[in-house]
């Protein structure tokens, strides 16, 4: 039996906050268990798209391992990324997939870059989602 798939979403530089490790933001940012702690943050539009697609994907795919990874994180995308198309592609190709990987907003599906989660919206990604995870894990 075959995994069900894994789907990373690379998060857009303008979400990305230094302080809280590869994934996290900032320490006590907006997810806090206190709300009274801040003001409301207010998110860019690439970053809204970003978390509806998120939402959307793990509502249709709730069996699919779905993350969101900064853009930053290259000490795991390019591993990772490599390591998941090396089983279906050659070694250039498996290559060049890690190396585009960690592309703020890319969309990636079992290893390979799909789109842009910007010009994409969450629909159109989750179509493309779809359409690879079938065609990716045939039984």
């Amino acid at each position: 039996m075959t995994s069900p798939g894994r789907v990373v979403l690379v998060r857009p530089w303008s979400d990305v906050r230094g302080g809280g490790g590869c994934c996290g933001g900032e320490p006590g940012g907006p997810i806090t268990a206190d709300r009274a702690q801040g003001p409301p943050v207010e998110h860019d539009a690439a970053t809204r798209i970003t978390a509806a697609c998120y939402l959307l994907l793990r509502e249709r795919f709730p069996e699919v391992d779905v993350q969101i990874v900064s853009p930053g994180n290259t000490a795991y995308l390019l591993p990772a990324t490599y390591a998941a198309a090396r089983r279906r592609r050659g070694v250039v190709a498996s290559l060049r997939a890690g190396l585009q990987a960690p592309a703020a907003g890319a969309l990636l599906v079992d290893g390979e870059r799909v789109g842009d989660l910007v010009e994409l919206g969450p629909e159109r990604a989750a179509r493309i989602v779809a359409s690879r995870l079938a065609r990716n894990h045939r039984a």
